[in-house]
């Protein structure tokens, strides 16, 4: 019996249950992007969790472990931190604003014409190859399962994602992502204490293990600060977080689950990084880190209880995948279609270009998986310019009156600019591309704001402040 295809096929049969139900529910495209605004604690936590715990959190954190060792876990306090600091300080004013997108705050504070290349940069730079990761992770999963091409596994992959996220919109992809939650946290879990039986126990790792590997300072200096600047700073604009703050039920709701959330994912972390560093023991030392987690898996539990954890490991790439098409798919059928295209479009057309969006999101997606082979660049030069261009004009709507429409759009392409050319030139004094692109953005976002007055189209607010003595919206439908 190929226990794999078994626990593999009761989960995909959970999980489209669920699509199903809620499909049958939907009628607005509210409801199928921002589940009407009404989501509890149980499923915005598990949201969090599932989607932060994708591809790249599994798979690639535990590749690093094997590859770097306990270092790694330096990289994950920045996203932590930024996060929680988001939900307390303005998870309040997020949710006062019901932003449906990011560019959404582009267009109400600075205009449209603010908010383009923020659009595009999200919904195709960063959204599409990032879809194209999880359909890696995929493929890896489902060639050990059904014993088929990777090819044939990512696109079978590819249409589970698709036809999942199709149906059901943020109230299934919510729930379902709570659900696997508790998959991915239980899998990472149990696989790191029946590695560390497997191997002998803890005493074994640490006796044949590198003091490189287990020194949490490890990483050379330069490259642990790149790293910091690039995870810490986006993570103040990733889409998710402020799309799961607006759609929860309350503001206190919305604190607590993305607080929760992204603390459990941090120590989580600590699990997929043990893997990789338990995992020195078993696989050879020259083995693909992007096939550590899979090959351990193999190696060291039985297909019966292997099976469940790689529902797990199944679960996690594909609570990303459904979560960042469905978010992408709303900056295009916003930000782009009803801002620029329709802007009189009705509820029931937002809902039919979301769909679209979705299913050609993941089409480029899936030619990003099956034609480029350093997808994790791609990723990761796409997070950079969505910090570089993003940052400092959001914070500049949140606390800054003065900043204007000219400052915000000179200063988001100066900055792409300059950070596409230090990339060219490669990365002088070995910094990220990033630091150059932030500083720039800052500069320019306050020199240009300072020379020009502001625009008609502009709303000229500071909103952390002047929606602070606002009721959270949830208050003002009770009553």
């Amino acid at each position: 019996m190929n226990w794999y295809i078994f626990w593999i096929g009761i989960f995909l049969i959970g999980i489209f249950a669920i699509s199903i139900y809620y499909s049958r529910k939907i009628k607005t495209a509210d409801e199928y992007t921002m589940a009407n605004f009404s989501l509890g604690f149980f499923p915005i936590c598990g949201t969090i969790i599932a989607t932060s715990l994708g591809s790249a959190a599994v798979i690639g954190s535990s590749g690093k472990g094997f590859e770097i060792g306990i270092g790694w876990i330096l990289t994950k306090f920045p996203v932590a931190l930024f996060s929680i600091l988001l939900a307390v300080v303005l998870g309040s004013t997020i949710r006062k604003l019901k932003l449906y997108t990011l560019p959404d705050l582009f267009v109400r504070r600075f205009g449209k014409a603010s908010a383009i290349i923020p659009s595009l940069i999200i919904s195709i730079l960063y959204m599409t190859p990032t879809f194209g990761m999880q359909i890696v992770g995929m493929g890896s999963v489902l060639t050990i399962a059904f014993d088929v091409s990777v090819t044939t596994a990512m696109l079978i992959g590819f249409v589970i994602c698709v036809m999942f996220t199709l149906m059901g919109g943020l109230p299934s992809v919510a729930w379902t992502d709570a659900v696997q939650s508790v998959l991915i946290l239980a899998g990472l879990i149990f696989l790191f204490v029946l590695g560390l039986n497997y191997v002998g126990g803890a005493d074994v790792v640490i006796s044949n293990t590198s003091s490189d590997t287990l020194n949490l300072f490890s990483m050379e200096t330069t490259e642990l600060i790149n790293y910091l600047i690039i995870f810490g700073p986006f993570y103040l604009v990733w889409q998710t977080s402020w799309q799961r703050i607006a759609a929860a039920k309350t503001e206190k709701i919305a604190v607590r689950a993305v607080s929760t959330g992204f603390i459990i994912t941090f120590i989580i972390a600590f699990f997929s990084i043990g893997i990789g560093i338990i995992a020195q023991q078993v696989l050879p030392a020259g083995t693909d880190p992007d096939l550590v987690y899979t090959e351990f898996l193999a190696a060291v539990a039985h297909p019966a209880i292997g099976g469940l954890f790689m529902v797990s490991l199944f679960a996690a790439v594909l609570t990303g995948a459904t979560s960042f098409l469905l978010s992408g798919a709303m900056n295009i059928s916003k930000d782009i279609y009803q801002g620029w295209i329709k802007p009189d479009a009705t509820s029931k057309q937002v809902l039919k270009i979301s769909r679209l969006s979705v299913a050609g999101m993941a089409f480029i997606g899936l030619l990003v998986a099956l034609f480029i082979t350093d997808v994790i660049a791609i990723y990761s030069y796409a997070l950079a310019l969505s910090a570089i261009t993003m940052v400092f004009p959001v914070l500049a709507a949140m606390f800054w009156r003065r900043a204007t429409k000219q400052g915000v759009i000179i200063s988001v392409i100066g900055s792409l600019i300059v950070s596409v050319i230090w990339s060219l030139l490669g990365q002088p004094f070995g910094w990220h591309e990033i630091i150059p692109g932030m500083i720039t953005s800052f500069i320019l976002l306050i020199s240009v704001s300072l020379m020009t007055q502001h625009s008609d189209d502009e709303n000229v607010v500071a909103y952390y402040f002047d929606l602070k003595n606002e009721e959270d919206p949830a208050q003002t439908n009770v009553s």
